[in-house]
Parts: structure tokens; C-alpha cells; sequence
């Protein structure tokens, strides 16, 4: 009885806190109907010709490549490299790929087709979209590197800071905070499923691979092409079905980021405006939504090397914006909201490792760059990129047009990155080999 009061009371709190903090915004929009009115079209602005080409080709490809049954057979590969660094089985590789390089909430949205298609649990999905939770790449070279900061080599020295400092964070994050210890369980991947079924916790989710008579233990490729026709037996749907509900799903997952980064970018200018209207401008979006916080602090007048540190910290923290974005597309698969305070830190631990990083490494990486590109340019007589046209933001070209761009681009480096982690967890594979010999 006192646990139901006390349930009950810290639901009415929780209500009467939204309500009244709704209440507040619909007065301070009415109050400034002019300042609403821009936020909301900066934040549409941002979303249609950044957020909305970039991730599309990257949610309908991790989409159709789990039905088509890719990610069973990628899980064969990626297994060594997924249990040794996340402690996540291999089928998590394609998620965490996706999310670097499509950007959040692709990551999310790609584990939580994996908690669908039961290949990893509820608890897994929410350690997964820690460690894909990553900017898009896009936004990072061309926006930020190109057209903010005016140096293209920033954009890719942030993008290598912004990836390598995730991955730190994740392998940080899993090992000392609570998550380590629910990521631990049923981690096995295909291949560990084929040496050792009767100790995997995820027989059930791979039958065909869960007996040594069905998959021999020497035969890799056997063991992905089993893994993917019974994926894709499991899903049954058609190629006109899959790609309807394919593009039908993704363009759910965009309208709903959108109205997130509306909604965040009004909330930014009114507390600007009525909390703290003395506090700097990159203060808010600097917590709240990432892309008008990295726009307000490449405006700043601080040092270049402080600024590309906080940069970098905040495109680590990613801002409350895209946390919800990850909690709203994870709580339908029923992740628990202890999860999600478990992915703010990994997200304050990749912000931190990311500013530090940054002041460190700026000023060696700046000056090698700037005397590898001087030679390079007096050799060639290659002037420096500009922003090319295009990107819609700085151009007249319709943002559709940059779809029929990224769609190649988005599949080749997704190709590229699963090369990489491939061949990561191939060698890890030999290195686990010749020493348990």
C-alpha cells in the first residue's frame, strides 16, 4: 500500500512538473510570437536539408539489409570484434555502422529492429544505442568543417575525434557503469552459437545455428549463408512489402526527429530570451540540440583550439534533443528508463574524452596538416575545397536532388566501414586462435 502511494504521488509530481512547464511555453510563445516563429522555421530549416536527406538512405538501407538477412550473416564476421570491445553480439556491428554513419537516431532506430527480429534483448538495445550514437558525418565535414568553421580539415579532425573518442567511451562505459553487467548476458555471437550451443542464452533466436550436426564449426561461410536464409524465412515479406514498409517507417522516424528539433529550438530561444537573457548564446543549444549549439559556438570569439574542443564535447554529448529522439524510437521495444540514464552517461563520458582529445591533438594535427597540404597544393596547384553545390543549405538546389547524391555515398561508406570492422574482428578472430592453441 505505501509503494502504490508513493508510485501514485511521484506520478501526480511528474504531471503537475509537464503540465506547468507547457503551460509556461504556450505563454512565452504567445508573448513573443515573432521569436517562436523564426526558432521553429530554423529548426525545420535544419531538419529538411540536413537531418532528412542524410539519414534517409542510411534508415531504409539498415532496414532492408536485417530483412534480407545481412545482419545474421554480418554477425558471423563481426562476432569476435562486437564480444571483445562491447560485449554485444555480432549482429550489432550493422547498428553500430549505420549510426556512424548515418548519424542518430539511425543507430537506435537500427537496434531496435534487431530487438524485433529477436536477435538481441531490450537491455542489449540500450547499450547498442549508446555505442552508435554518433553525429552524421555529413553534417560534421561539409556544415560544420566547410561552411562554420571555414577549414575543411576540421571537419575531418572533428569526425576522427567524434568517432574515436565514441568508441572509447562505449568500451569505458561498458566495463564500469551498470549497463557492463546486463550487457554481459546472452552475448555470444552466430559463430560462438555453432561451437557451444548449449550454454548461448540465445539459442531460441537461431535455431538453424544452434546444433554442431546443422553448421560445422570450420566452415565460416556455411554458417552466414544458414544464418541469412533463416533471417530471411523469418521475415517472409516481398520485395515490393519490405520496400513499402521500409520507406513507410523511415519517413515515420524522420517526422518524428523533426518535430524534436522544432520543438527543441523554440524551448532554446525562449530560455535565451526570459531565463538566462544576459548568459551566452551557445549556452542552451550547447545542452539541448547539437546542431544550433555547434552553429552558435563556431560564432564565438574564443581561441580556435578552445573552440574546436568545445565543439567537439558537444557533438560527444550529442544534447537532450537527441536523447529523447533515442528514447521515444527504443521505448517501443521496452527499454526500461534506467537504460536511458545509463546512455546519458556513456554521453557525458564521449563529451569529456572529446574535448580532451581535441585540446591535445589540434595543435600537432593542425600544423602536420597545414605543411602536408602546402606541399601537396604547390605540387598540384589544387586550391581548397569549397562547399559544393549541391548541398542544399548554400545553394538553391532542392534537398531532394541531395538524396539522389547520398544514396551512393551512403552505400559506399557503410561498405567501407563494415570492411574496416571486418577486418578488425578477423583479426582478432586469428589472434584468439594462435593463442588458445
Amino acid at each position: 500500500m505505501n509503494m502504490q502511494t508513493e508510485v501514485t504521488r511521484s506520478g501526480l509530481l511528474r504531471t503537475i512538473f509537464l503540465s506547468s512547464g507547457a503551460m509556461l511555453l504556450v505563454v512565452a510563445v504567445v508573448l513573443s510570437p515573432k521569436e517562436a516563429f523564426d526558432a521553429s522555421i530554423q529548426g525545420l530549416d535544419i531538419w529538411w536539408k540536413i537531418i532528412f536527406p542524410a539519414m534517409l538512405p542510411f534508415l531504409m538501407l539498415s532496414q532492408m539489409l536485417t530483412a534480407f538477412g545481412f545482419t545474421d550473416a554480418l554477425g558471423v564476421l563481426l562476432g569476435p570484434l562486437m564480444q571483445r570491445l562491447f560485449r554485444l553480439p555480432g549482429q550489432a556491428g550493422l547498428a553500430i555502422a549505420v549510426g556512424m554513419c548515418g548519424g542518430f537516431p539511425a543507430g537506435a532506430d537500427a537496434a531496435a529492429r534487431l530487438v524485433q527480429d529477436r536477435q538481441i534483448t531490450a537491455k542489449q538495445a540500450g547499450v547498442l544505442a549508446a555505442i552508435a550514437h554518433f553525429s552524421n558525418p555529413m553534417m560534421i565535414i561539409i556544415v560544420l568543417g566547410t561552411a562554420f568553421l571555414h577549414q575543411p580539415v576540421a571537419g575531418y579532425f572533428l569526425l576522427g575525434i567524434h568517432w574515436i573518442s565514441g568508441w572509447i567511451a562505449a568500451m569505458i562505459g561498458i566495463r564500469l557503469l551498470p549497463l557492463g553487467r546486463a550487457a554481459k548476458i546472452g552475448t555470444r555471437s552466430a559463430s560462438d552459437l555453432s561451437r557451444n550451443p548449449s550454454e548461448s542464452a540465445h539459442a531460441e533466436v537461431h535455431p538453424m545455428l544452434s546444433s554442431k550436426a546443422t553448421v560445422p564449426r570450420h566452415t565460416l561461410w556455411l554458417r552466414m549463408n544458414l544464418a541469412a536464409r533463416e533471417a530471411r524465412s523469418r521475415d517472409g515479406r516481398g520485395f515490393g512489402k519490405l520496400l513499402g514498409d521500409t520507406v513507410s517507417q523511415a519517413v515515420q522516424t524522420l517526422m518524428m526527429t523533426g518535430g524534436f528539433m522544432i520543438v527543441f529550438a523554440v524551448f532554446i530561444r525562449l530560455l535565451s530570451l526570459y531565463l538566462t537573457p544576459g548568459s551566452s548564446v551557445a549556452l542552451w543549444p550547447s545542452l539541448l540540440e547539437v546542431h544550433l549549439g555547434i552553429y552558435h559556438l563556431s560564432q564565438t570569439s574564443l581561441a580556435f583550439v578552445t573552440m574546436i574542443a568545445l565543439i567537439a564535447a558537444v557533438l560527444g554529448w550529442g544534447g537532450l534533443c537527441s536523447h529523447l529522439q533515442v528514447s521515444a524510437v527504443l521505448k517501443s521495444v521496452g527499454l526500461a528508463t534506467r537504460s536511458m540514464i545509463n546512455f546519458v552517461y556513456i554521453r557525458l563520458i564521449h563529451g569529456l574524452i572529446a574535448f580532451a582529445m581535441s585540446l591535445v591533438l589540434w595543435a600537432p594535427f593542425s600544423r602536420y596538416s597545414t605543411e602536408v597540404w602546402t606541399t601537396f597544393q604547390t605540387n598540384t596547384n589544387i586550391s581548397l575545397p569549397a562547399v559544393p553545390p549541391w548541398f542544399p543549405m548554400f545553394s538553391n538546389s532542392s534537398s531532394l536532388a541531395l538524396i539522389g547524391y547520398a544514396i551512393p555515398v551512403a552505400i559506399f561508406s557503410l561498405a567501407l566501414l563494415l570492411v574496416v570492422m571486418i577486418s578488425l574482428s578477423g583479426l582478432i578472430r586469428l589472434f584468439n586462435g594462435r593463442f588458445s592453441r
